[in-house]
């Protein structure tokens, strides 16, 4: 496995997308200080998972996009792709090649995808756990990390050693399975208190169970005895009712028989009143014709002189028009003159658009001829653009090279400076670390502070918690209430829709018939007059009242029908029925002037209800003479009015009868047929209200359990952020330690800064020669970019030329065709003008036609008017003998009118006799009413009560009767089943489910408890097992390491001897590793007393050791050998040639040792300020060989 490229795109100082590819063996990236070539390493890093943003060098994560320059602007995203050949399949991924990037917004987003696919940070965590790679592993090392390495406590030295033990997965998962089997203690105690207060609950609830169970028997039975006794006390009102509803149907048939003739007499009666006001309006008409014979005379004599002064007009007339016809002959010579001047000037246009046209063709020819003098010039000038850019690529390599050089020797006289300052450096450091000290101690009070507002924004977030609970439940218990109130009206809804369905209320009979028309028995059967009309419920009272029995009549489309109805009643002795055909019945409208302007007049009760407007004449031989008034006052009123000729009902019910008698008393609505469709009606308007608020109700909770879970959310959040808090504690109070270890450490390193200025004085000189080498080439170079450069704009100059020619031409072409449209549009409008003229000609010529036309309708208005004055002359003889016929004709009208007048009185008579017999009717009919209304509510009751109890119709109710039972020995027994129910006392009915989900719980939670314990037993054996692997791992490991570390210590320092020590070899997973060295000729006994380059050296040394047993398969070395003087880094770039074999090695380093090791290089510079650019070399320069 071996890292094939890298690919970065907007990260730190690389804006652009940058692609290197990596070989097997050693790849160097060099640049000066500053260049961003850390930025490489801080790249791999941050792909394999870095959280740390101090790591990566920066402030805040955000840091590592690239946040612009004065000439860039910032960019929105950084992106870094590592791609790896997994051929050996050391990656636990089923592929040949892995794809691993990671992407961070600007706004925080961040994505980790492999392959592809996007995953989470742990995938890519495992992913290269027990590698070597990874963020915590040793395959990326920085001057850093070695100087920790030498530095850092014993204990603090472990992380290394154990990513090369390869533990650190078992350590991962030792960790896991301490976190599960923490989670598993705690879910014992959890689930012990569960099953302690389950414990407590199961016997009582057992108890109320068996009590519950008991009074569901009881009940089931009380129920069973109560619908069979409401079943059979049904029965015989059903009965009761058919019995009464016969009578009320012959009674109504009767009154409605009487009341037929009743209006018929009116309705003659208003016929004959109807002819003698129409005799009298006769003879006032005929008085009014002799006055209108008398006034018609005068007309005439007053159109025979109008008619005199039109002819007199029309020979004025006349006059005017001839003078007209001889000054339109002048105009018309004038018009032929401008015509030919027009003629004239169109010619004249034609030759200038000849002549526009000619220039054209012109210019166009010579533009073609510039147009390719141009292209042939373009090409010659290419060529010579082509090679004035090579020489522009070379001469940036070669300034790549003099500024690589400049900076090598810039940063070489740098190196020197910090070693002169490097002791006053470690004596100011001294007093860094009192300004680090209090930084730490501010950190720690700072936090204590915030820590103490964190719990009161805790506190005060679980208060605002109980309150949006508290207004949830109360949502809640609104939402239930309504619920119920919507389910009682729909159960009642359904009881009603149950009666209507089946025709509860409705004679035997009527029942009979219209059931036989739904079957399809009997064809025509519309409905009864119930069905067919709709009724506001304000008048649905007033509306029954005066229809009656009349609500159970049978509409039928046709009197076939209705004779089909009766032979069907005749067949099966099914009893009587009135059946109203709609060809047949005709009734008649009221028609009484004044009537509603009466005080408390309503309308007219035909006009208060809806129906089909076929039904019209059947509605009107109901209520048509039907009056509805307020009250029965307002009735009594109108009645008298109108001399009691016709019935009134008011709101309420009370009838003032047709003839003077009243019928009254209270009423029961709840029994009315139009009363229950109203109440259907207004139940389902109710139902979808209170739906509507319903679902607004369940938003508004729905809302506030949103609310309430996200503020549980919040306070979780809250209380992870004081956890975090309490870490940051740890954290800080860790820092401060290492604070005063390193203060313990400062006063052994004055005497290494001395050493290291000797070596650069040679490095400086070696670095200037090759400078200069590359500077000479330069200067030849830019000798011929400047002659190139001014025969590139001698060139431009020409191609300038050439273009304004050709922009010239082009310019001419345009003026020439805009002239030409200009000329175009001049002759349009000269041969538009001569149209206008001819016009103009003809429309003299024509007005010549319509005055000598209108001369002659003048002469034939005279010739009419002539005419229409005899005409008149002749009427005024013969108006004298039509007046005296009109005087003939009002003696006879006046004589028949007194013949009708006999007439109409002998009709008020038979009306007063049939009146009084329809007040008997209906006395009757009222009396019967109020028994089937009894009988009705008594039904009603029983059936109301049994849906209430029972949620039971009795269609549903009849399958669950006792069949062949005595009715006496079901109310006693009915009686002792109450008894034993009231015996039981209060009785909790959820007892059993309780009781059963209780049990069910308990035995689940136990099952859980015996579940966690076995899984606890299991997951202690598993650590055990990880922790001995782990032991043995780690000891086999550190023993190789520590040969190892032995051996390279004497080959890199020529000698001496060294040793890795377990500080507590009992204990291998927790002990520390102490370093003891000695290098040649010295006795060391502690490690600060090194110099830099030897603790570097050491620490390489280890490095190398853990690469001897575990390589990693590529490894990032960032600088490592900086502190190594010249010989060093050539025994550290040698001694990593041994391990190219195995390891893929990329170092950023500007020391020449360690260039020369190099197989390819990567060139790092920032020609633009803050941003960097890549130049690759396949082999070391020239210069780096040479020397």
């Amino acid at each position: 496995m071996y890292l094939k490229s890298l690919e970065l795109q907007g990260f730190k100082s690389f804006p652009d997308k940058v692609k290197l590819d990596f070989g097997k063996g050693i790849t160097a990236v060099v640049g000066p200080n500053g260049s961003g070539k850390s930025n490489i390493g801080d790249a791999v890093r941050w792909v394999l998972g870095e959280q740390s943003s101090k790591t990566l060098r920066g402030a805040k994560m955000e840091d590592v996009i690239f946040a612009g320059t004065q000439l860039r602007k910032p960019v929105g995203f950084a992106s870094v792709t590592l791609n790896i050949v997994n051929d050996k399949g050391l990656l636990n991924i089923d592929a040949p090649e892995v794809s691993v990037t990671r992407k961070l917004y600007r706004s925080g987003e961040s994505e980790y995808i492999i392959n592809g696919s996007q995953v989470r940070l742990k995938d890519v965590t495992e992913l290269f756990m027990d590698t070597g790679l990874g963020k915590d592993g040793y395959s990326i090392i920085g001057q850093g990390r070695v100087a920790e390495i030498v530095s850092s406590k014993s204990n603090e030295r472990r992380d290394i050693f154990e990513e090369a033990a390869g533990i650190s997965k078992f350590r991962y998962k030792k960790a896991e399975a301490q976190r599960r089997l923490t989670q598993a203690e705690d879910n014992i105690l959890r689930l012990t208190d569960i099953i302690s207060e389950l414990e407590s609950r199961v016997e009582p609830l057992r108890k109320q169970s068996e009590k519950a169970a008991q009074f569901i028997e009881l009940s089931d039975e009380k129920k069973s005895l109560e619908i069979t006794v409401w079943m059979h006390e049904l029965d015989e009102l059903r009965t009761r009712l058919n019995e009464l509803g016969e009578k009320v149907l012959i009674n109504a048939t009767e009154y409605n028989n009487t009341e037929t003739d009743i209006d018929r007499l009116e309705e003659e009666y208003r016929i004959v009143y109807k002819d003698i006001a129409a005799g009298n309006i006769r003879i006032e008409n005929l008085n009014n014709a002799v006055l209108e014979e008398e006034r018609s005379n005068t007309a005439i004599h007053s159109d025979i002189a109008v008619f005199k002064n039109d002819i007199e007009h029309c020979r004025k007339a006349i006059e005017d028009l001839e003078k007209q016809m001889e000054s339109a002959k002048l105009s018309d010579s004038e018009n032929r003159r401008l015509t030919e001047e027009k003629l004239e000037e169109i010619k004249r246009i034609e030759a200038d658009i000849l002549t526009t046209d000619r220039e054209y063709s012109d210019a166009e020819r010579e533009f073609a001829e510039a147009v390719g003098q141009q292209d042939g010039f373009e090409k010659e000038f290419s060529g010579h653009s082509e090679q004035l850019n090579k020489m522009y690529i070379r001469q940036s390599e070669l300034n790549i090279t003099v500024n690589t050089s400049d900076n090598m020797i810039k940063e070489a006289e740098e190196q020197k400076q910090a070693a002169e300052k490097q002791l006053e450096t470690i004596v100011s450091g001294a007093q860094n670390l009192d300004s680090e000290r209090k930084e730490v101690t501010d950190g720690l009070a700072l936090l204590a502070e915030k820590r103490d507002e964190q719990t009161n924004r805790i506190s005060g977030l679980n208060r605002l918690y109980a309150s949006k609970t508290e207004k949830l439940k109360a949502a809640e218990k609104e939402q239930n209430d309504l619920t119920m109130s919507v389910r009682e009206k729909e159960q009642k809804m359904r009881l009603l829709r149950d009666l209507e369905n089946s025709m509860e209320g409705f004679g035997h009979a009527v029942k009979q018939v219209l059931s036989a028309g739904k079957n399809g028995r009997i064809r025509g059967i519309i409905g009864s007059v119930a069905q067919i009309i709709s009724v506001p419920s304000e008048y649905s009272l007033a509306v029954e009242t005066a229809l009656g029995g009349a609500l159970q009549n049978i509409v039928t489309e046709n009197e076939d029908a209705a004779k089909r109805g009766i032979g069907l009643l005749k067949e099966t002795k099914g009893g009587r029925a009135t059946f109203l055909p709609i060809t047949s019945v005709k009734g008649n409208r009221l028609n009484e002037s004044g009537l509603d302007g009466c005080v408390g007049f309503v309308a007219l009760g035909c006009d208060i209800v809806t129906y089909d407007p076929k039904f019209t004449g059947i509605v009107n031989s109901l209520l048509g003479r039907t009056v509805i008034a307020e009250d029965i006052d307002c009735a009594g009123n109108i009645a008298k009015k109108y001399g009691y000729r016709f019935r009134i009902v008011t709101l309420d019910g009370q009838v003032v009868n047709a003839g003077g008698s009243f019928t009254g008393g209270s009423a029961n609505r709840s029994a009315g047929i139009l009363t229950r469709k109203n109440e259907i009606e207004k139940l389902n308007g109710e139902v979808t209200d209170l739906t509507g608020k319903l679902d607004e109700l369940k938003s508004r909770t729905a809302s506030l359990r949103a609310e309430t879970d996200k503020m549980r959310i919040d306070i979780e959040a809250a209380n992870d952020d004081l956890r975090a808090m309490d870490q940051d504690k740890i954290r800080f109070e860790s820092e401060l330690k290492r604070i005063e270890q390193v203060a313990e450490q400062s006063v052994n390193g004055r005497k290494n800064a001395e050493e290291t200025i000797a070596r650069f004085e040679k490095r400086l000189s070696d670095i200037r020669a090759a400078a200069e080498k590359a500077g000479a080439e330069l200067a030849r170079l830019c000798q011929e970019i400047s002659a190139a450069e001014e025969k590139s704009g001698e060139d431009k100059r020409i191609m300038d030329e050439l273009k304004s020619r050709r922009d010239s031409l082009s310019s001419k072409m345009s003026d020439m065709k805009i002239k030409k449209t200009a000329l175009e549009k001049d002759l349009e409008a000269v041969k538009e003008s001569i149209k206008a003229l001819e016009e103009q000609s003809r429309s003299i010529g024509d007005s010549s036609v319509r005055s000598a036309m209108a001369i002659e309708e003048q002469n034939r208005i005279i010739a009419e008017k002539n005419e229409l004055i005899a005409k008149r002359e002749k009427a005024l003889e013969s108006s004298g003998s039509r007046t005296e016929d009109i005087h003939r004709q009002i003696s006879l009208t006046q004589a028949e009118n007194l013949e009708k007048e006999r007439q109409s009185v002998e009709i008020r008579q038979k009306i007063k006799v049939l009146t009084d017999d329809k007040e008997k009717l209906g006395a009757e009919k009222t009396r019967l009413e109020e028994r089937r209304k009894t009988s009705q509510s008594a039904y009603d009751k029983i059936v109301s009560d049994m849906a209430e109890q029972y949620e039971l119709y009795p269609s549903e109710a009849a399958s669950l009767i006792i069949p062949d039972a005595d009715k006496g020995e079901i109310t006693a027994r009915l009686n002792t089943i109450k008894q034993k129910i009231r015996n039981l006392g209060t009785v909790n009915l959820s007892a059993i489910e309780e009781y059963k989900e209780v049990s069910e719980r308990y035995e689940f939670m136990s099952g859980q408890l015996s579940d966690i314990n076995s899984s606890k037993r299991e997951l202690e054996k598993l650590i055990d097992e990880l922790t001995e692997t782990m032991k043995t791992r780690f000891a086999e490991s550190f023993k190789e390491i520590n040969a190892n570390f032995k051996r390279i210590f004497t080959e890199l320092f020529g000698g001496g001897r060294a040793e890795l020590v377990l500080t507590d070899p009992d204990e291998v997973l927790e002990s520390g590793i102490e370093i003891n060295v000695a290098p040649p000729g010295k006795v060391i006994k502690n490690l600060s007393l090194l110099s830099g380059g030897e603790q570097a050296f050491v620490a390489i040394a280890i490095y190398f050791a853990i690469l001897k047993i575990k390589p990693a398969p590529f490894c990032i070395l960032d600088e490592i050998e900086a502190a190594l003087d010249d010989v060093n880094v050539s025994k550290y770039a040698h001694y990593l040639r041994n391990f190219t074999d195995t390891t893929q090695f990329i170092t950023v380093t500007h020391r020449r040792g360690t260039m020369e090791e190099a197989d390819v290089m990567y060139g790092v510079t920032m020609q633009e300020k803050g941003i960097s650019r890549l130049l690759k070399m396949e082999q070391p320069p020239a210069d780096i060989e040479a020397e």
